[in-house]
């Protein structure tokens, strides 16, 4: 992926990043399992950031990716 994209999908995560720290501490009971799933979940929305199509807000999308793979994660 070209760097621009890179760098506007960290700034996008970093503005947002408190909908992953709610849904980590939902589903997750200690610290580490937190940031094991905080790392998932970022890896997650990188693989699927190319799909995002901007229909929706980013931080929408970003929730429903988050939930998916926390529940998979479970």
């Amino acid at each position: 992926m070209p760097e621009a994209t890179e760098q506007e999908f960290l700034q996008l995560v970093n503005a947002n990043k408190g909908i992953i720290h709610k849904i980590t501490k939902m589903y997750m009971d200690t610290s580490e399992d937190q940031k094991d799933l905080f790392q998932e979940i970022v890896l997650q929305l990188w693989k699927a950031y190319p799909g995002f199509k901007g229909n929706s807000k980013f931080s929408t999308w970003m929730y429903r990716v988050a939930l998916n793979t926390a529940l998979v994660f479970l």
